[in-house]
């Protein structure tokens, strides 16, 4: 029997809940009438982001909280907060995470990581530049979560060939015995805790390479659109961000597996090198394997064509560097967003029969609603509407005005010292908070901040939705790292330890990419034409250069030292 003071402890998360917002009730209580309705969103803010880390409640139903305190604060109205939770950026998504689901339900996901493992290599630093590579590229198209899923049972696999006896023969079963794979577990832990490792870490760089890839890039597409509408001119486009992002995400991935080989080969120093009989060993596997998928099915087929349609589709409708299909007729005032071309290929995917045949009996498609309800995250959807909801109010009250007001401290620093100070901040928060809770957050208040002070409103929101995807010093941080340690023998202090230094590898690696090849693409160093609408005080057809940053003339008297670089 537990004391009463213990038991009482037991409830802490109970104790939050009701402790935190009673807490946090003194911010708007106390502020002046003029900051009133700011208070009160920065109130559901801290209320929200509380309930986000200490998960006082399941992610999703916490995202629902601005549709109860903004209209009951009057801030805003129910229906206008309601708006923001299946507008078009969580349409687009959605059907993006209908398509993945496609992809796993045909099996087409396997067969690729497969052979892309198969292709790399069998010895041990090729094998996990090889789950790495694969993870990475994986987690770009379907969710992280299930691309670590699915790699685990590999590594086991490999593992199990590399720790038993290579005369042992493959079992014609779709798996390998269950007491090989417990050998691989134990006789060679270190190598395979380094490979899930690496998977993980793979998963969660890899998330950030295509706008789809990742819930916190969303926001980032969301709030320009938000704010500068959805017909402006921004460089930030579906392609635009794999230009920059895709060589960024590769460079950090390799990295990680340069510091990942190195932390084991110091650990594993003492060990025997792995022997040719067992990389022979590895390569039977995957062949085995392999020869398992036999070859593609018309599902497959199927699904991968209209898979490569969509990414076409959503890579030339604004290419920038050409007119895209999206320019080429404007409806008047109507736009066609990322939207309508996801949600006709997902159509199609519940239209094309799995297997076709002018047979009247066949009848099963592609994909079907069932598999969609199980599979389909829909906490994810609410998430990001929660997240949209407070930064419509955010702009709405005031509350980015008086934000940027208070970073007035910073102006002695240069606009780079800025945005890494930003993004250090937003990479070691994700650790213990949702990314995209975290992203939800701090995205939109960059971008009002951003106009505010004359910065072109992308320099410091990639930056900090990238961040807010390197979360790999906790297991807690993401799902793909609670998958690989629960999976591991290895420490928290483990992960930790290899976690903390590519976090800052990565911070890193993306301030130089957006200050170098970032301000080519998107032409950071000054304040763009097309953000000029949404501010009040920046004309963009008169600069002067303060230092390294451009700022407008009829400003430089209205904003007394402002942040420069």
């Amino acid at each position: 029997m537990h004391s009463p003071l213990v038991s009482r402890l037991l409830f802490w998360r109970a104790w939050v809940s009701v402790i935190a917002p009673l807490a946090l009730a003194a911010i708007p209580l106390t502020a002046s009438s003029q900051n009133e309705k700011a208070m009160w969103v920065l109130y559901t803010i801290l209320v929200c982001a509380v309930y986000w880390v200490f998960e006082c409640a399941p992610l999703a139903i916490t995202s629902l909280l601005p549709v109860v305190i903004l209209p009951l604060a009057g801030v805003i109205s129910t229906d206008s907060v309601c708006r923001n939770y299946l507008k078009g950026t969580n349409m687009m998504f959605l059907a993006g995470l209908i398509m993945a689901i496609a992809v796993e339900h045909s099996g087409l996901h396997s067969r690729v990581a497969m052979n892309m493992i198969h292709a790399i290599g069998t010895s041990k630093r090729r094998l996990m530049l090889g789950f790495m590579m694969c993870a990475m590229f994986l987690s770009m198209w379907i969710s992280n979560t299930a691309a670590t899923a699915m790699m685990v049972p590999i590594v086991d696999a490999i593992c199990a060939a590399i720790n038993t006896d290579p005369d042992t023969e493959l079992e014609d079963k779709n798996r390998t015995k269950d007491s090989d794979v417990e050998a691989g577990r134990s006789k060679g832990s270190k190598y395979r805790n380094y490979l899930l490792l690496s998977v993980a870490y793979a998963a969660n760089i890899g998330g950030t390479g295509v706008i789809t890839g990742s819930p916190p890039n969303l926001v980032v597409l969301s709030s320009i659109n938000d704010m500068f509408g959805e017909q402006n001119k921004s460089p930030l486009t579906y392609a635009s961000w794999m230009g920059f992002v895709i060589p960024l995400m590769l460079v950090n991935t390799f990295l990680a597996w340069v510091l990942l080989i190195s932390f084991e080969a110091i650990h594993s120093r003492n060990e025997q090198k792995p022997t040719k009989e067992e990389e022979k060993q590895v390569q039977k596997v995957l062949d085995h394997k392999r020869k398992q998928l036999g070859s593609m099915t018309p599902h497959e087929i199927q699904v991968l064509v209209l898979f490569i349609i969509l990414v076409l589709l959503w890579f030339f409708q604004r290419p920038k560097f050409m007119n895209g299909w999206a320019d080429l007729k404007e409806l008047g005032e109507v736009s066609v967003a990322s939207a309508t071309p996801a949600v006709l290929v997902v159509w199609l995917l519940f239209l094309l029969p799995k297997v076709p045949s002018l047979s009247v009996s066949s009848k099963e498609a592609l994909l079907d609603w069932k598999t969609v309800e199980k599979r389909l995250p829909w906490g994810v959807i609410l998430l990001l509407g929660g997240g949209f909801a407070l930064a419509d109010a955010t702009s709405k009250s005031g509350l980015s005005t008086y934000l940027s007001a208070q970073l007035r401290g910073l102006e002695s620093l240069g606009r780079w010292q800025v945005n890494l100070i930003i993004s250090a901040i937003v990479t070691f928060v994700t650790e213990v908070a949702s990314n995209t809770a975290t992203a939800n957050i701090v995205v939109p208040i960059l971008n009002e901040i951003s106009v505010s002070v004359c910065y072109n409103p992308i320099y410091m929101m990639l930056t900090s939705a990238l961040c807010c995807s390197y979360a790999f010093m906790l297991p807690v941080a993401t799902a793909p790292n609670a998958i690989v340690f629960m999976h591991s023998t290895m420490k928290t202090s483990d992960m930790m330890k290899t976690g903390f230094l590519l976090n800052i590898i990565c911070i890193l690696t993306t301030n130089t990419a957006i200050n170098t090849w970032g301000d080519f693409l998107f032409g950071l160093d000054e304040y763009p034409a097309w953000a000029d609408s949404a501010a009040q005080d920046c004309n963009v057809t008169s600069f002067v250069t303060a230092q390294n940053v451009v700022f407008p003339t009829n400003i430089t008297q209205s904003l007394p030292s402002p942040i420069s670089g």
